[in-house]
């Protein structure tokens, strides 16, 4: 096997990985009030870890495929672009986390920055793609008088929001902690 393949392979194997501790992740979350899905967990953290460590390309492809995962450990849809925004869309979007890199030769300031921007920016995308399905899909479950778009904001905010601080703070420590796995490869 080439060095070109077993670094192709490496990426794939760590990919997989990431996948599967996202999928473990996932399961350990808190449900809260919300009657139709969502929650808050770490779900989210292995896929930017995997962005930032091996660019937006792999990024988005491992979220992608995760979706697929996520939608086997919970199954609901109404229709095929309902599935598309909520599972292959919005964890797609997770991967232009990989959109910022962070190289060795970074203070950690700056690590803690792009690490906490690229957090942001991965999570805003996701919300922006939960947010839309829950306007086109979900608008019958707002309340009498509610505008369909607020309801789609409070509800996808309300999870997708405390999700984005808990990722924010464990990146942080991530980049305080161990910050050479969150450099570029």
């Amino acid at each position: 096997m080439s060095r070109t393949q077993r670094e192709k392979t490496m990426v794939l194997v760590e990919g997989a990985i990431v996948i599967a501790i996202s999928a473990i992740l996932n399961l350990i979350q808190f449900k809260g009030p919300w009657a139709a899905g969502g929650g808050i967990s770490l779900e989210m953290v292995p896929l930017i870890v995997y962005a930032l460590r091996r660019g937006f390309v792999w990024g988005i492809f491992a979220g992608f495929i995760y979706g697929f995962v996520n939608f086997i450990e919970g199954p609901y849809y109404l229709n095929p672009i309902q599935y598309l925004l909520d599972y292959g869309l919005a964890f797609l979007l997770v991967g232009f986390a990989g959109l910022i890199v962070i190289k060795d030769s970074d203070s950690r300031s700056v690590m803690f920055w792009k690490a906490g921007l690229a957090t942001v920016i991965s999570m805003v995308l996701k919300f922006l793609s939960h947010y839309v399905s829950g306007i086109v899909f979900y608008g019958s479950n707002a309340p009498a008088g509610q505008p369909v778009a607020l309801y789609s904001l409070i509800y996808n905010g309300s999870y997708v929001g405390p999700s984005m601080i808990f990722d924010l703070i464990v990146m942080i420590l991530l980049a305080s902690a161990i910050p050479k796995y969150l450099v570029r490869r």
